[in-house]
């Protein structure tokens, strides 16, 4: 339902729909976010894992799509929605992070962000964020006591899409409004799927 809630919501705006079929069988002991992934990557995918939250994150990259001016997200139920990109490169978005929001991945995706392609592909960001939220929402349904870790990584995540965010707005030949309902679209989804999310992300995209 929430997927189909943010196609509505873009359809006024540039971002564009396309559908992933499912091309392998799942299996039945899979909970619902890595069966959806899972069943539409080969069945001998490099995403596959035997840690399933681990799992269910890189599928989630598997199956998001980069092409030229959009970034597609992979959002469930074999739904992928491409969002304009902002005209930022990556290091510009880390180097106005303050350090009271940088959290202990910081350092990893800032050199991640210097790469080739992560350079000019400053969506990247929401890719992970959404790779984030596959993985602990399945740590959820797993009713996992540990990889307790994931919950906050995808908090991290979001304090620095946040800070993209904002500076899409201020790019006077950007429409940000797509950006800005997917935002709103995820994080939404967190708060829904994610125990404790609402203490640990306490800014609202407006």
């Amino acid at each position: 339902m929430l997927a189909w809630m943010l196609i509505f919501e873009l359809a006024a705006g540039a971002a564009e729909v396309e559908y992933a079929p499912a091309v392998s069988p799942t299996p039945a002991a899979f909970p619902a976010v890595l069966g959806d992934i899972a069943c539409r990557l080969p069945f001998d995918t490099d995403a596959k894992d035997a840690d399933l939250v681990t799992y269910a994150h890189e599928g989630n990259h598997f199956l998001c799509r980069g092409k030229a001016g959009f970034h597609g997200l992979y959002i469930g139920n074999g739904i992928r929605v491409f969002v304009p990109t902002p005209p930022l490169l990556t290091a510009e978005v880390f180097a106005a992070i303050p350090a009271e929001d940088r959290g202990s991945i910081y350092e990893t995706y800032r050199q991640q962000g210097a790469t080739e392609y992560w350079s000019i592909q400053p969506l990247m960001l929401l890719d992970e964020w959404c790779a984030y939220t596959s993985g602990s929402i399945t740590r959820g349904e797993l009713k996992l006591g540990n990889r307790q870790e994931s919950d906050r990584y995808c908090a991290e995540m979001a304090t620095y899409v946040w800070h993209l965010w904002r500076m899409s707005q201020a790019l006077p030949h950007y429409d940000s409004r797509d950006l800005t309902e997917f935002c709103r679209w995820n994080e939404e989804r967190c708060k829904l799927r994610i125990p404790g999310w609402r203490t640990m992300f306490t800014r609202e995209f407006r």
